[in-house]
C-alpha cells in the first residue's frame, strides 16, 4: 500500500487504499469517477478494468501542473478513484482491488469472475508490485528520453476541453522539461541505457506467464496492472520494444482485445 508523506510534517502520512473520508462532491454525474491523467501508467491500470468489466465511470482529465481538480482529496497523484457513494481510493493497485470486490460488472462482460484479493495469490501480488517497483519506472526514462519525445508526450494536453490555452500551454511545455529533467534522474540507476532497462524488465513480466494471461485463461490483478503501465506507451517513444517482444507482444494485444481499449 502506497503512502505519500504530507507538505505539514505535524500531520500524518496519507496511505493508499479505501479513505475513511468520503468526497461526495468529486461524484461526476453519479457515476464512479476517476482521475486522471491521459498518459499516466497508474490510470491506464484503473481503466483497463473498468472497460473489461463494462463498468459505466466518469473520467476526469487532471491539469498535471496544477492538479486543481484534485482539490478535494488528500492525495496529490493519479489516480484517484470516487466512488458513486463519495468513497475515495488511493494507489493504483488498491483501486484495483476495490473495483474487483465491490463494483458490479456488466452482466455481457467477457471475463465476470473476481481476481483473487489481496494476500489470495502470492504470484498476483508479486507481479502487481512489478508493475510499480519496477515496470512503471522503467518506461518514464524511455518515453521521455529527449525534449521532443516528452512533448510528444504531453501533447494531449492540448485537446483536453476544460483546459484553457494557457494551461494547456503551460502543461505542455513546462510539464516537457519537467518530466524530462524525472527521465534522466531516474535513469541514473540503471546499469545499462533505458532501452535495455525495458528490455529486461519485459523479459521479466514473461517469465512470470505460463497461460494466456497471469490469471490463467482470464485476466486477474497481474494482468491489469502491468497492461497498464504498457498501454500508457501506445503511440509514444519506445513502444516498439513492446512490439518487438515476442511473448510480451501477443499478451498485450490478447488484453488490448478483451479490455476494448
Amino acid at each position: 500500500m502506497a503512502k505519500q508523506t504530507s507538505q505539514n510534517s505535524d500531520e500524518p502520512e496519507i496511505i493508499g487504499g479505501v479513505q475513511q473520508k468520503k468526497a461526495p462532491e468529486a461524484v461526476v454525474e453519479g457515476n464512479p469517477t476517476l482521475y486522471c491523467f491521459e498518459t499516466c501508467p497508474f490510470c491506464w491500470k484503473v481503466r483497463s478494468l473498468l472497460k473489461l468489466r463494462g463498468i459505466n465511470y466518469s473520467k476526469v482529465e487532471v491539469d498535471p501542473m496544477k492538479k486543481k481538480e484534485l482539490a478535494f482529496s488528500d492525495w496529490k497523484a493519479v489516480p484517484v478513484f470516487v466512488d458513486a457513494d463519495g468513497t475515495q481510493v488511493y494507489d493504483s493497485n488498491d483501486i484495483l482491488h476495490y473495483i474487483n470486490e465491490n463494483l458490479s460488472d456488466d452482466a455481457e462482460s467477457q471475463f465476470p469472475t473476481p481476481f483473487p484479493t489481496p494476500g489470495q495469490d502470492a504470484a498476483q501480488d508479486e507481479w502487481m508490485d512489478f508493475s510499480n517497483d519496477h515496470l512503471g519506472k522503467s518506461i518514464v526514462p524511455v518515453i521521455y528520453r529527449s525534449y521532443r519525445s516528452s512533448l510528444a508526450a504531453l501533447d494531449y494536453v492540448t485537446k483536453v476541453e476544460n483546459f484553457g490555452s494557457w494551461q494547456a500551454f503551460k502543461a505542455k511545455w513546462i510539464g516537457a522539461i519537467v518530466m524530462r529533467l524525472v527521465a534522466r534522474s531516474r535513469s541514473k540507476s540503471f546499469d545499462v541505457s533505458p532501452e535495455e532497462n525495458l528490455q529486461q524488465k519485459l523479459n521479466s513480466l514473461a517469465g512470470g506467464m505460463s497461460s494466456d494471461f497471469f490469471g490463467g485463461k482470464s485476466p486477474n490483478g497481474a494482468d491489469h496492472a502491468n497492461y497498464g503501465i504498457l498501454r500508457a506507451m501506445q503511440g509514444l517513444r519506445g513502444f516498439d520494444i513492446v512490439q518487438s517482444h515476442d511473448s510480451i507482444w501477443p499478451w498485450y494485444q490478447r488484453m488490448q482485445s478483451v479490455c476494448g481499449e
